[in-house]
């Protein structure tokens, strides 16, 4: 008899170990966690209703299903909240809102606020969500880059953009392709550079999508990058910040982002450094040189500001190789007229070669032409993919 009711207790002590709503919500009879669907974040953001709105908060976050027990039964959601109301008012929890068979509450206790919102349903598992306040993002310090490219190993970090304490570098690849940078206002995908580095981390425990945004957004701003607006229709939480450096002559493109916490993928910074690109080599052995980073207004050949850096670097190399005549050459994808089209990369090809005619290229090396959608260098089978085909890129003129 002992002997079994010392088991009867381990099993009870198990069980209420494993249970990670313990120190912040009482379970009412009837319902048990779920395996695998408990997510802890130390700063994250949900929603409560108050009233019948639902209303954002920020702080610790928690969030997870629970099983009915026994497996498989199912009640209406004002049936199961007769039993769940009074376990949570008597832990000091009172109701602000509900609708339907969502009910929010919150209470208050030692300088710490909880909001709960628990989510019921005669065919749904129970959900809990819980935000504790006040809480803040944790911080990070960033290096400004230096004058000239630093020479970064496959095990070394970006010694001016690294990972949070606690994260860990699992990988690092070459991207032979170029960034996508694409921030608010772009009405087209924006590309830059030939190609980028990525370094791959397991984030720190608890590191959210949210806090990712908010801890590089601060800690870019603070180093003196400028921080790109999130994309149109993009809210904020979904995890990427994109940022630009073009100081001390270094022209830097940056592209943090955090995955799903079921991703292996987990954290991930990229970076284009053009300063680490040598375009006179490349342009001298290929006789070709996309110019991503040259970008135009939205159906015209007018060139944005940002092209700048990039075109300087185009006059560079080709100064670099004063014996080498080009053909400055437009392309596009295949949306819109053919005819249109042909024009347009005409157009734009021709903006180009009287920008570097008149910032120190002799005219008499420069040609332009037009291709339109004839010379694609992927499918134009998504807006990225578009976007790498809608170019403007430097080769030899035949002789």
């Amino acid at each position: 008899m002992r002997s079994a009711l010392l088991v009867g207790l381990v099993v009870c002590a198990q069980a209420f170990a494993a249970n990670p709503w313990a120190d912040l919500v009482p379970l009412p009879p009837g319902v048990t966690p779920t395996e695998g669907t408990f997510q802890a974040h130390d700063f994250d953001q949900g929603t409560f209703l108050v009233g019948e709105k639902d209303v954002p908060r920020r702080g610790k976050f928690r969030t997870g299903y629970l099983t009915r027990q026994p497996e498989g039964f199912h009640e209406p959601g004002a049936e199961a909240w007769k039993r769940w109301k009074p376990v949570l008012e008597a832990k000091g929890f009172a109701v602000e809102g509900a609708t339907g068979d969502d009910w929010s509450l919150k209470k208050s206790e030692k300088g710490q606020e909880t909001s709960l919102r628990v989510s019921l349903g005669e065919f749904q598992d129970p959900k809990l969500t819980v935000v504790v306040t006040p809480a803040a993002p944790r911080t990070l310090t960033l290096k400004a880059p230096g004058a000239t490219s630093e020479k970064v190993g496959a095990k070394d970090e970006f010694p001016f953009l690294v990972a949070p304490a606690g994260a860990a570098l699992e990988n690092t690849a070459t991207l032979d392709e170029p960034l996508d940078v694409t921030a608010g206002g772009d009405k087209e995908v924006h590309l830059v550079g030939r190609g980028a580095v990525m370094k791959q981390y397991t984030p720190p425990k608890n590191l959210s999508k949210l806090e990712t945004e908010l801890v590089y957004r601060a800690a870019l701003q603070k180093a003196g990058w400028t921080v790109l607006p999130l994309p149109d229709g993009v809210a904020e939480g979904e995890g990427v910040v994109r940022a630009h450096w073009s100081a001390k002559g270094r022209e830097l493109w940056a592209v943090v982002g955090r995955a799903n916490d079921d991703s292996d993928t987990g954290l991930t910074i990229a970076v284009a450094d053009s300063g680490a690109d040598d375009w006179a080599k490349a342009l001298a052995a290929d006789c070709r040189l996309p110019l991503y980073g040259v970008t135009f207004d939205f159906d015209k050949a007018t060139l944005k500001p940002v092209s700048t850096p990039v075109l300087e670097k185009a006059a560079a190399a080709l100064a670099a190789n004063p014996s080498l005549a080009v053909e400055v050459q437009g392309h596009t994808d295949d949306v819109g007229d053919d005819a249109y089209n042909l024009k347009l990369s005409g157009q734009r090809a021709e903006t180009v070669r009287a920008w570097l005619a008149g910032h120190g290229v002799a005219a008499a090396r420069l040609s332009s032409k037009g291709f339109g959608k004839t010379q694609p260098v992927v499918e134009n089978s998504s807006d990225a993919n578009r976007a790498r085909n809608r170019r403007v890129e430097l080769r030899c003129a035949k002789k």
